[in-house]
């Protein structure tokens, strides 16, 4: 797409989409979708070994994108789905909040995927990027899979795509346009866009579409980003699942349609066997907040502010927002200037694709030129950075880092967001650095400048109610908030025996005549970490040394050894960090040296001819519990024996 930031420099003047090299055309219609055929396939997907092809397919070349996309080797296999039975499983978003939320739906020799997210990792795993859902089974069966099915453009729904996708072998992406628009910008960075096909949907159109043996539909419904939608999906013997995504009820968004409650409310007439639904708001009692009212709000801080600059931080997907912004900076003559990668990238695909109105010149690039002779006061900067990550925009603020922007008494921040779990201290911080630098701090509990995008109960009630399921699975959350959402279920009379709380790997299949069965086999699911270029687990040794050094530091020893009597030459080099302070190190030092040497000469005096590595073992193990004993310390210790 046209690069919107040199459109900025120059003052837009409503462009037309540009050219986009080597993109693969979109789809729009359904009926392009190829038909399977009418017969069984010869040979099971849940046969012990996946079958044989004579000729490799382009679904077996290898496709190699710009990022990691090697998953462990499993030899796991899925088990046997009886004729005329429909199974799904979470893979992703059980047991976890806001995180790399993925489903699969089965049917005889076909997988269709939901959603496919990443999750930030914690501070404990510590230099890893983040994680993302485990498919190592699914790399056995990826002829097997149909289609990715994704239900909105957040990247704990799509932000994995870039690394699962070559593993299955590249499967065809169902979504909305705004939804493939960003999901067309990952993959792009990834080097993926020529291996990729799209089928772009409406979510207002009532036309089933076929993905593989499964009919699908999209349902509108609302969301803190634009063309968020429900999935409907049926398979040939009948079962029929809905799957909510993340979604609210707003009855009046700022730029998207409300959701279609009309057609929501029909779907109960199918006879719905399983919903799917997601609990992030399931703690918040009552309704959640219309975007209409956070309009109202920030449109009397915007009027009223008449001194230093306006910053509003802001997460750089929420495009109704930086509309609604838009909107009231015109109104009031006021020049929105916009700051951070992210937010630039995804206003120029929501512009070029049509979900953001504005008038030339309202809206510029954040520079120094850019800002010349427009007052302090007219200026409103939207940036992100309003989780306190540590290389966003409104940090670098924050440190004067920022390289067109400083920070200055006078100037007020607005916080139109909630704070996401685990980044609490993060975000406190930056707001003390801004205070310290004399600006003014505006958040949610001063006023109602953010509303959520997700249910809260009594959305969640009328929900149920419309549809009727069956079983109901509360998805999207750990324990304790699909719990909640469980008990507001049943607050309705909704019966607790078929409320489904499982975790990520548990299959359940469906009859049919529509009765569950639970497996008691279980996928095996790791946490699959990318730590720069690198993929691993969370378990890996890797993590476990990095978090042994931040708990106690690290111990490196070096043994100069004669190569022929293997005797120690000389004294032992040590070398510690993190483990001694200043005024311990002359004295545990010097215990450590001699307890180090008598471990090897105890050792080598009674197996002389043992190999390095068992002796480099023996000598961490006997350190390891000298230390624990004499200074209540387990460091990293690593041995070190050169022969000369």
């Amino acid at each position: 797409m046209k690069d919107f930031l040199d459109e900025l420099d120059k003052e837009i003047s409503g462009s037309e989409v540009s050219k986009e090299a080597n993109v693969a055309p979109v789809e729009n219609k359904a009926e392009s979708v190829e038909k399977p055929a009418d017969r069984k396939p010869k040979r099971h997907i849940n046969s012990k070994k996946p079958q044989q092809k004579k000729k490799p397919s382009a679904k077996d070349t290898e496709v190699r994108g710009r990022f990691v996309s090697t998953f462990p080797e499993t030899k796991f296999y899925l088990p046997a789905l009886r004729e005329g039975y429909t199974r799904f499983i979470p893979i992703g978003g059980n047991n976890e909040t806001g995180a790399k939320n993925m489903g699969m739906a089965q049917y005889w020799d076909d997988i269709v995927l939901i959603d496919c997210g990443v999750q930030f990792a914690d501070a404990d795993l510590h230099g890893v990027n983040y994680s993302i859902p485990d498919v190592s089974f699914l790399t056995k069966y990826k002829d097997k899979i149909k289609g990715m099915i994704i239900t909105h453009a957040h990247l704990d729904h799509i932000g994995s795509l870039k690394h699962v996708l070559p593993a299955l072998g590249m499967p065809t992406i169902y979504g909305t346009k705004f939804t493939i628009g960003l999901i067309k910008k990952s993959l792009d960075e990834a080097g993926l866009i020529p291996h990729s096909t799209f089928v772009e949907v409406d979510a207002g159109s009532t036309e089933k579409i076929k993905v593989g043996q499964f009919d699908v539909e999209f349902f509108r419904v609302n969301h803190s980003i634009p063309d968020c939608a429900w999935v409907y999906l049926e398979s040939p013997a009948g079962a029929k699942f809905v799957h909510t995504g993340d979604f609210k009820i707003d009855f009046t968004p700022a730029i998207d349609e409300p959701a279609d409650l009309s057609r929501i409310g029909e779907i109960w007439a199918r006879g719905i066997n399983l919903f799917m639904s997601d609990s992030t708001g399931s703690l918040r009692k009552g309704f959640s907040m219309s975007e209409k009212d956070v309009g109202e709000t920030l449109e009397k801080i915007v009027k009223n502010h008449t001194k230093g600059r306006l910053i509003i931080a802001t997460f750089s997907s929420w495009i109704s927002r930086v509309q609604q912004l838009i909107d009231i900076c015109d109104r009031h003559g006021k020049t929105i200037f916009l700051s951070g990668r992210s937010m630039l990238e995804n206003v120029n695909i929501a512009k070029e694709l049509g979900y953001l109105k504005m008038k030339p010149g309202i809206v510029k690039k954040m520079t120094p030129k850019a800002t010349q002779g427009i007052p302090p006061h007219k200026q409103v900067i939207i940036t992100t950075g309003s989780q306190g990550e540590e290389f966003s925009a409104l940090t670098r603020m924050a440190e004067w880092r920022h390289p067109s922007l400083e920070i200055v008494k006078g100037d007020t921040i607005v916080f139109s967001s909630s704070v996401v779990p685990g980044n609490e201290k993060s975000v406190v911080g930056v707001i003390n650095k801004l205070i310290k630098l004399g600006a003014n701090i505006i958040t949610k509990d001063d006023g109602e400048v953010h509303t959520g995008g997700h249910a809260f109960q009594e959305e969640q009630k009328i929900m149920l109610n419309l549809v009727k399921p069956k079983y109901f699975m509360p998805v999207f959350g750990d324990l304790y908030f699909r719990t909640v959402h469980k008990n507001t279920a049943v607050s309705i009379g909704f019966p607790e025996d078929k409320c489904l709380l499982i975790d990520n790997g548990n299959i359940i299949d469906f009859a049919p005549n529509g009765n569950l069965f639970r497996s008691r086999i279980k996928v095996p699911i790791q946490e699959i970490i990318i730590d720069g270029n690198g993929m691993g687990t969370a378990t890996s040794h890797v993590i476990k040394a990095r978090d042994k050094m931040k708990n106690a530091g690290v111990l490196v020893l070096v043994y100069k050894i004669d190569k022929k009597t293997k005797a120690v030459m000389g004294h032992i080099k040590l070398e510690t960090r993190g483990l001694v302070y200043l005024d311990e190190v002359r004295h545990i030092h010097r215990m450590i040296i001699k307890k180090s040497k008598d471990i090897y000469e105890n050792t080598i005096k009674d197996v002389p001819d043992m190999e390095e590595k068992d002796l480099i073992k023996i000598i961490r193990t006997d350190l390891e519990k000298f230390l624990l004993q004499r200074i209540d310390r387990e460091p990293m210790i690593i041995p070190m024996i050169v022969e000369v």
